[in-house]
């Protein structure tokens, strides 16, 4: 009935649906409360919109260099004001274009970051985007692993493993549940700490319908992390030419895939179903 592909998958009871193509798949769907993610074509970073019930967080934003395209995107979408801005770490293609959006006025409630104070002199880029927040009056936030947030109707669960020196090993990953659905933003972590999350959290704080894959997908996910999430769709933060090793683990699990370096992806639910789309050449 409907000009776009679908993807129906049941396992232990759950019998969400997810749609791909350009029509949405059920006529009032645009009238239904959605939860939307914008995964923005950035290259080889991650710079995510989260949006539900009218409020608004960015989940990392990206090199700096794709300042002058990221700014006219949000302001595109309507964007005048933002709940938190989200660093999950502190490497440039995660946290470059906050900078930029708090020069630009946007309304912040609360900017948030993993580091303790004294990290703030030992990174270059963290204490630059600190000062922009602290310029601009935006409250400043340190999160911790077991941090909870709440977007409208979203639930944000927030973990990081403390042990590993490694900064992409110590990058906060993000469990979003919206209704029934879910989707695990799995920030920059290595095998060690995927591993540690798969042994140590509880099953439900990790399983999800959607992942966005670890590193941007440029290596692939432990085995058992990824069994433990068990998703139906993966997202990577690249271009597909650099997410070869995540693509293979795709294809091999027959899993569905995206690239938000190839175009910008936008995913959307209702809490029940998804809905997700690419524009391959428009920011």
């Amino acid at each position: 009935m409907l000009a776009l592909i679908t993807v129906m998958i049941f396992t232990q009871g759950a019998s969400a649906e997810i749609f791909y193509g350009s029509t949405a798949p059920y006529e009032d769907w645009e009238s239904r409360d959605l939860m939307l993610l914008t995964a923005f074509k950035t290259g080889q970073s991650d710079c995510m919109l989260l949006e539900a019930n009218g409020e608004v967080m960015m989940v990392d934003a990206g090199f700096e260099t794709y300042r002058d395209d990221l700014i006219p995107a949000l302001e595109e979408l309507g964007i005048t004001e933002f709940k938190y801005l989200f660093n999950t770490h502190f490497h440039e293609d995660h946290i470059g274009g906050f900078y930029w959006i708090m020069k630009h006025g946007f309304a912040v409630g609360e900017y948030l970051h993993p580091y303790e104070e004294s990290s703030r002199n030992n990174v270059r880029r963290h204490h630059k985007t600190l000062t922009m927040a602290e310029t601009m009056n935006v409250p400043i936030r340190q999160i911790s692993g077991g941090t909870v947030l709440e977007l409208g109707e979203a639930v944000i669960r927030l973990y990081r493993y403390e042990e590993e020196p490694n900064a992409n090993a110590k990058s906060v990953i993000a469990h979003v549940t919206y209704g029934d659905s879910t989707i695990l933003l799995g920030a920059d972590i290595i095998g060690i700490t995927q591993r540690y999350f798969a042994a140590n959290l509880d099953p439900k704080r990790l399983k999800a319908d959607i992942v966005k894959a670890p590193h941007h997908g440029i290596t692939a996910m432990a085995a058992e992390f990824i069994e433990a999430i068990d998703p139906k769709m993966i997202l990577f933060t690249a271009p597909s030419r650099r997410a070869g090793k995540g693509i293979g683990q795709a294809k091999r699990r027959d899993l569905e895939y995206f690239c938000s370096g190839d175009g910008t992806v936008t995913l959307e639910t209702d809490g029940v179903d998804w809905y997700v789309r690419q524009k391959k050449k428009a920011f």
